[in-house]
């Protein structure tokens, strides 16, 4: 028998093993041997937690969500005190006309949007409840919606997206199932109310 030599690009080798051990680390794996997905860009804020008033709103807790594509899926992930792992997951992020809510469909139990979404939606001006129904949902900083130029969008709001919880412990940010780089620095500090 003649043997037979498979030729791989190097290129398309290195782009796998990021994905699996992306995914390793993600699963909980010890270490990641490549470079993450540099996700940053224009972000809001949100708040979520059981206070029916949404009193927490604009304190240390908080999601940055990426804004500027409605096609890519933000994913995100965190360990509760039990221990649990919680996978997230939205894509159709996106601010309405007037700059004063956000809406996307979010896919629980999922990193890479698969599965049934499920509508969802944060506004300045009310505190609703969300889903699950155990929590209350708050926008915190839209500035980027209307006003992606102005000081209050570019100073405060531009980096990696993240999810800072004090209930929840190893929270990571996903990109289209890639993990993201979490070393960008952003100065992320919510202004209190979207300005225009």
């Amino acid at each position: 028998a003649t043997p037979f030599l498979l030729q791989i690009p190097l290129e398309t080798c290195i782009m796998g093993l990021r994905k699996m051990w992306a995914l390793v680390l993600a699963r909980g794996g010890g270490f990641l041997l490549v470079d993450a997905v540099d996700c940053s860009g224009k972000l809001v804020s949100t708040w979520s937690g059981p206070d029916p008033t949404c009193s927490g709103a604009g304190g240390p807790d908080a999601h940055y969500w990426p804004i500027g594509s409605t096609s890519d899926c933000h994913g995100w992930q965190a360990t509760d005190p039990t221990g649990r792992q919680h996978d997230n997951s939205a894509k159709n992020i996106k601010c309405s006309s007037d700059g004063r809510s956000m809406t996307y469909d979010q896919y629980p139990g999922s990193l890479d949007c698969s599965g049934t979404g499920v509508a969802k939606a944060y506004h300045l001006d009310s505190c609703t409840q969300g889903i699950p129904p155990r929590l209350h949902d708050k926008a915190v900083d839209l500035s980027c919606c209307l006003t992606p130029s102005k000081p209050a969008c570019t100073s405060n709001m531009t980096g990696a997206p993240r999810v800072v919880s004090s209930a929840t412990t190893g929270a990571k940010v996903f990109r289209n199932g890639d993990l993201c780089d979490a070393s960008p620095t952003p100065s992320q500090t919510p202004s209190s109310t979207l300005t225009v």
